[in-house]
């Protein structure tokens, strides 16, 4: 055989993929390549110009939305078809290929399993003890996808493999799934699923659904009732939104519920949680006196003995409130009470906001307000002040027979609970245009006009305890329809007029503990018939009216506020949509309302309840809420918690009604 020539140095040979330099194949072929020569030249990336660089204009994060639902699809298949899956798992008889990486990122369970150097780590095939086939895969199938069937039939298995392997999100879905199932047939089976598998938000809807339907279920399946476990009957019973059942309704079931297989070790635990300070005296008194479970129980009759002094002691009520006294109500909602109507001088009325259907609450302006018992004899341009959840009603100008027209000094209180009023003591002056502000244990009432419509310049303050007033320190001279509101522990007083006429912008305090009126930062302009509100240590003064250089009167849009930190005003670049003076004032959930009043435009009184929503830093606005069932103006409001009774929507009083339906 000749020899043959040698290999340049740029050719190759490829032996059956080896690669070697002049070799041969076994059987004695030589398969050479030769390189190409090379293309014509490129520039690198490296080479780019610094100047097409220069065109970029900076660092952004890319992102696919696709990549992580297609690799776990990949994933999943690859599961589905046995490939580069690296552990076998068994429940029953039936074999399951997965991969210990995607295990372990959802589950803790398998995480400690295949990192902590236990026996399975290493282990190709694993058995799980206490979880069915149908239950593995239905989690595996969660743990690939993201998603799950649920149904009755399988919704056990489900649970018992997501609790046995601490699949957290899957036993969520289970959860919700249920409390989509919750009703009336079903609660108590759904309770016991809740309690075995310890999932919270299924047994808090299970609390809440029979918080809700307690009434008619002890009508149509009494018996059902007092088969309630124990702790479930406890949560219902702790409910503040247990309103369905009066509170000698709530005693009774809780009384035929212990005596109901003996459960009286559960008596003292049950009855703290009945609210006896709501129950009527008179059946205090029979329970005390006759009921066997009371006699039998220390507890229970130390409880209804606090009660019944509760109720002994009419006027200290207020600052006596305990967790046994507390109203149980679903929400506050916004009361009105008093008032000066176009066509009849004063108003008796006190109602509440319980809305009609919301397609008609801005043009049913009378049927979106329910009345409760009226006070004594109507009044407009009096205050309020809630303490205790009682509503305290004093002073303002009421109509004689005569027809005349003066303030007085006369007080009442209003029980929510029992929808009742208590004539309370007189003030020790006649006061109209005033305010009244809650503080600790006292009422305080400031300033006014009494009776000759004298402005005064007097403070004193109630003491329901004691139930009296008395004189506490004045001011440093006279003030009426001036607008005020309590926070900090401190009671605040901006703007109003002297007896010599002259309009104001001071802000005083009044530190109760020092009995002292200080003096702080200046209203950036003279204010009278305004309201002032306090939200989040800043303090809100709006609408009134001021004088012009002509000595007319000006309506007063502008919005200011103070920030009680750093003692300053700022004018707030919002403002009202329409001027009101003479308006009551609330506030709940950083809003504050600016209800009714008076137009100094028109001379009328309005209807409109203006709405300065500061919820959200930047985002401030003002809005109209619904009508009230008249206009008036020396209206009073406040919020208070809605009659047992009833469940008010407030979603009109909380959103511009042309963003109700997007909520």
């Amino acid at each position: 055989m000749s020899a043959q020539p040698p290999t340049p140095d740029n050719q190759l040979t490829y032996v059956r993929g080896e690669v070697s330099e002049g070799g041969c194949t076994p059987g004695g072929h030589r398969i050479t390549t030769t390189t190409p020569p090379p293309p014509p030249h490129r520039s690198m990336p490296s080479e780019l110009s610094l100047s097409s660089l220069d065109m970029l204009t900076g660092q952004r994060l890319c992102q696919s939305k696709l990549h992580k639902d297609s690799v776990l699809s990949a994933l999943n298949q690859q599961r589905k078809e046995g490939v580069l899956c690296d552990v076998t798992l068994v429940a029953g008889e039936q074999k399951f290929h997965a991969h210990k990486a995607v295990l372990a990122a959802c589950s803790d369970y398998f995480r400690a399993m295949f990192s902590l150097c236990m026996v399975e780590s290493e282990a190709e095939e694993v058995t799980l003890q206490g979880v069915t086939s149908v239950g593995l895969k239905q989690a595996l199938d969660f743990a690939y996808t993201g998603q799950i069937m649920l149904e009755p039939g399988v919704i056990q298995d489900v649970l018992s493999a997501g609790s046995h392997l601490q699949l957290l999100e899957l036993l969520s879905l289970c959860s919700h799934y249920l409390i989509q199932e919750l009703n009336s047939f079903n609660y108590l089976d759904l309770y016991r699923l809740a309690d075995l598998f310890h999932l919270p938000v299924l047994e808090g809807a299970v609390v809440d659904f029979l918080v809700e339907h307690l009434s008619e279920l002890q009508h149509s399946r009494q018996e059902e009732v007092l088969l309630l476990p124990y702790r479930l009957l406890r949560e219902v019973l702790k409910s503040d939104q247990l309103t369905s059942l009066s509170e000698e309704q709530i005693w009774q079931l809780v009384v035929r519920w212990l005596e109901h297989d003996c459960r009286h070790q559960c008596t003292d635990d049950l009855l703290q949680h009945v609210r006896y300070g709501l129950m009527d005296p008179s059946a205090l008194r029979l329970a005390a006196q006759r009921h066997p479970v009371v006699q039998a129980s220390e507890a229970a009759a130390a409880l209804i003995d606090e009660a019944l002094e509760y109720h002994r002691g009419v006027f200290a009520q207020p600052v006596r409130q305990t967790a046994r006294t507390r109203p149980r109500s679903q929400s506050p909602t916004l009361y009105i009470v008093g008032g000066r109507k176009r066509e009849v001088c004063r108003v008796r009325e006190l109602r509440f906001f319980n809305p009609v259907e919301q397609e008609h609450v801005h043009i049913a302006g009378v049927s979106n307000w329910s009345e409760l018992a009226p006070m004594a004899a109507g009044r407009s341009h009096h205050c309020v002040a809630v303490m205790g959840h009682f509503l305290f009603v004093a002073g303002g100008e009421v109509e004689h027979a005569t027809g005349r027209t003066c303030a007085v000094r006369t007080a009442c209180r209003y029980d929510p609970r029992g929808n009742r009023w208590t004539e309370i003591a007189p003030m020790k002056t006649c006061r109209e245009h005033f305010v009244l502000g809650p503080l600790g244990h006292f009422l305080y009432a400031v300033g006014g006009r009494n009776e000759l419509r004298q402005v005064l310049p007097t403070v004193e303050r109630y003491c329901p305890k004691r139930n009296k007033w008395s004189f506490v320190q004045s001011f440093d001279r006279s003030l009426s329809c001036h607008a005020g509101c309590v926070t900090d522990g401190l009671l605040w007083v901006s703007g109003g007029v002297t007896n010599t006429a002259q309009y104001q912008n001071r802000l005083m305090v009044y530190d109760p503990v020092q009995n002292l009126w200080l003096s702080r930062c200046a209203m950036p302009q003279r204010r009278v018939y305004h309201v002032m509100a306090a939200v989040r240590r800043q303090l809100y003064v709006l609408g009134g009216n001021d004088l012009d250089y002509n000595n007319d009167r000006i309506l007063v849009r502008h919005i200011d506020s103070y920030d009680i930190d750093v003692d300053q005003w700022t004018r707030c670049t919002f403002s009202l949509l329409t001027g009101q003076n003479e308006s009551g004032v609330a506030v709940h959930s950083d809003r504050i309302y600016i209800v009714g009043g008076y137009s100094i435009w028109t001379n009328e009184p309005l209807a409109c309840i203006q709405v300065l929503d500061v919820s959200a830093e930047g985002k401030e606005e003002v809005f109209y809420g619904p009508t009230l069932p008249f206009a008036s103006n020396g209206i009073a409001t406040c919020f208070l918690p809605a009659p047992y009774f009833t469940c008010p929507n407030l979603q009109t009083l909380q959103v511009p009604h042309h963003r109700i339906g997007a909520v």
